[in-house]
């Protein structure tokens, strides 16, 4: 089929982009940057310098594919851009664009319980474009991850390196991350799917107090744990609101990731996050 996927060179995205041309697709790769990514030449890939929010360099992008696969999203704190004009009006734009091209299947990756939490920018921006894709008429597909092996190191890591993790007392957040890449093979060996919403994580369950642990006892150091009560985090958020940093949003989400059960309905993947964890160090 001929593909475009959106957020082609982000880190989930290059993962789905090396699924969908091993398989024979045809891609044609929308993203700001491009990045080296190695091929196996069964399919074609193109790539398409593109800024999603605004809707000009999106005209005639799309035309004659079969499917869009939307990975457009906010992943890090910015001052000059918001998660509502990332993945709300971004994806608008592309799911506009995609009704005029005739595109039949719009496929998105959101966030588990994405739309439970309306007091968190990053969830509710991803739950209104939800809500529009199922009422555009389109098939569609919605991804609900856990989140990822590869976040969850990249965060505690450096804490790792200077001798403490930091968490919220009180009950321990639970969930399954997936590997970017067992996500991105599940998704192309599911294009068929339509009409559904899918909560997906991978096969290995913990709580942070584990994955804490887990990581010391990698990196071969004694496991510290530092606990700080939640309104920490609502003092945090107040002060980078009022400074105007553009960290509140990411501040709010990551209370909400470190405290919440976040464990997908569907358990998928080869590779296992404890073994990930031992390599990462």
């Amino acid at each position: 089929m001929k593909i475009v996927l959106a957020g082609a060179y982000g880190h989930l995205g290059g993962d789905i982009l090396k699924a969908l041309e091993s398989m024979g697709h045809d891609i044609i790769a929308l993203d700001l940057n491009e990045r080296p990514i190695e091929f196996t030449g069964n399919g074609s890939v193109s790539f398409k310098r593109c800024d999603v929010t605004k809707a000009d360099m999106l005209s005639g992008v799309l035309s004659g594919a079969d499917m869009i696969i939307s990975t457009v999203g906010l992943t890090k704190a910015s001052k000059d851009v918001s998660c509502y004009s990332i993945d709300l009006k971004g994806n608008i734009n592309l799911l506009e664009e995609a009704k005029s091209a005739g595109i039949k299947k719009f496929i998105y990756i959101s966030v588990i319980h994405a739309d439970e939490h309306p007091e968190i920018p990053l969830l509710d921006a991803k739950a209104k474009f939800e809500k529009a894709l199922k009422e555009s008429g389109l098939e569609y597909i919605i991804y609900r991850p856990t989140g990822y092996f590869y976040d969850i190191v990249h965060v505690l890591k450096p804490m790792v390196e200077k001798g403490a993790i930091n968490l919220l007392s009180g009950k321990p957040g639970v969930a399954n991350v997936i590997a970017t890449e067992d996500f991105a093979d599940y998704i192309a060996s599911h294009l068929d799917e339509k009409n559904t919403t899918i909560s997906i994580g991978g096969t290995e369950t913990y709580n942070y107090d584990e994955i804490a642990r887990m990581c010391f006892e990698a990196a071969g150091k004694p496991c510290v744990i530092k606990r700080a009560p939640s309104f920490i985090f609502d003092i945090l958020i107040f002060i980078n609101k009022i400074k105007k940093t553009g960290k509140a949003d990411i501040i709010k989400f990551s209370k909400f990731t470190l405290t919440g059960n976040l464990v997908g309905d569907v358990k998928y993947g080869k590779q296992s996050f404890s073994e990930y964890i031992k390599k990462s160090f």
